[in-house]
């Protein structure tokens, strides 16, 4: 199987294997094409016969009524949805985006890091990935979506139990993490209702406000859109940004002569943060769905099936990058898929990369040395998200 946690540490030379047979192959185990190659999975973005819309056809897997809400969720996300429908909702969230001035949030990003980081400066020594890595982007989309201190906590359960079915439920997905999607979407649907009421009588300058009043044409989100896309946009701006986080910092610590690069270039971080996201893609590979038959790379793709872009073997891909093992800084041009391509790129693009970038910047300028205080290096169990569940580091404070 292409998706193994036998290879879930290093998954880079089993695609390499797999992707010197063939770009594409159906995958009789998974009951799905898999897609190897950089220039097809660009080519199947752009295909609308490749369909976003993974939820019509699995829904009918589970005959559980109790997970029908969730569901209907799921069939509402914008990457879920294709046009006209996605076309509606992006521009939504993205007059919303505009309206929160959320490119605009660089010093709160910055506070936030260094208070994060001040226990690891009187200490010498901290996980990367409880300390840092995972807070600070859960911190930065609550308080840009503007969800109180006090709930944080619940929001984080929320959205872990969401993104493990949202990203799994067409591929391989067990009866309790989707229970568990179940009940969070529930409970997170009453939280939501209670906090839209006050909002539309007493607007707020946050993303939360923003959404619920964003109007294009006389068009806004109905509450069951706004569920649905607002924890699609507190999943984008957490879990994905914790992995090239702690993704990032390992790579880095692995490859010292490019950390000592970055240090002595620090003009290079826009460059390094897209290298990144090359060299390990945060989700290792999103699905679409045949809406009729299409020919890719050679294979003939069936009415119905699955198609799994495999983007973390997109951007090992030789014909695409000279060296693409290596990692390089200031590689250029680096046209990586991590973030999708075409119309389904992530809405939420440009706060990802403004947060890699300053939360890099913050670690490196914090501590004049980073060291990893074990080899032994632990991966959690999601084969899509695929990270470190602990990264342990002895620190030197800058003077």
């Amino acid at each position: 199987m292409i998706f193994s946690l036998e290879h879930i540490d290093n998954p880079y030379p089993h695609y390499a294997a797999q992707r010197e047979k063939h770009g594409i192959y159906f995958d009789e185990e998974m009951k799905a094409w898999i897609v190897l190659e950089h220039d097809l999975i660009v080519a199947a973005f752009k295909d609308a016969r490749l369909s976003s819309d993974r939820v019509t056809k699995f829904r009918g897997k589970f005959s559980d009524e109790k997970l029908k809400p969730l569901f209907n969720t799921l069939s509402l996300l914008m990457l879920q949805r294709d046009e006209p429908d996605h076309t509606r909702l992006r521009n939504l969230v993205h007059y919303a985006f505009k309206r929160a001035a959320v490119d605009n949030y660089d010093d709160n990003i910055r506070r936030l890091a260094r208070e994060l980081l001040a226990p690891a400066i009187r200490s010498g020594e901290m996980d990367l990935v409880s300390d840092y890595a995972v807070p600070l982007p859960i911190l930065v989309i609550s308080e840009i979506v503007g969800i109180p201190g006090e709930d944080r906590k619940q929001f984080k359960a929320w959205c872990d139990a969401f993104s493990i079915v949202a990203l799994n439920f067409y591929a391989n997905i067990s009866d309790e993490d989707l229970e568990a999607g179940a009940v969070a979407v529930q409970e997170f649907t009453d939280y939501l209702k209670e906090k839209v009421e006050k909002l539309h009588r007493e607007p707020e300058d946050n993303l939360l406000s923003a959404l619920i009043h964003a109007e294009e044409d006389g068009d806004k989100l109905c509450l069951d859109e706004l569920v649905a896309n607002t924890l699609l946009l507190l999943n984008a701006g957490n879990e994905t940004t914790s992995c090239l986080l702690t993704n990032g910092t390992l790579a880095l610590l692995r490859n010292p002569e490019e950390l000592a690069r970055l240090r002595e270039n620090p003009e290079l971080i826009r460059t390094a943060v897209e290298e990144l996201l090359r060299f390990d893609s945060p989700p290792q590979f999103i699905g679409r769905m045949a809406a009729e038959e299409v020919d890719l790379g050679g294979a003939t793709i069936g009415e119905g099936d699955l198609v799994l872009l495999v983007l973390g073997a997109a951007g090992r891909d030789p014909k695409t990058y000279e060296a693409p093992d290596e990692l390089h800084i200031d590689r250029h041009p680096n046209h990586h898929v991590s973030f999708g391509s075409g119309h389904h790129i992530c809405a939420g693009i440009q706060l990802a990369r403004l947060e890699g970038r300053i939360a890099f910047e913050m670690l490196l300028e914090t501590f004049s040395d980073i060291e990893l205080a074990t080899d032994d290096i632990k991966f959690g169990h999601n084969v899509n998200l695929r990270s470190p569940v602990a990264l342990p580091l002895k620190l030197t404070p800058a003077q």
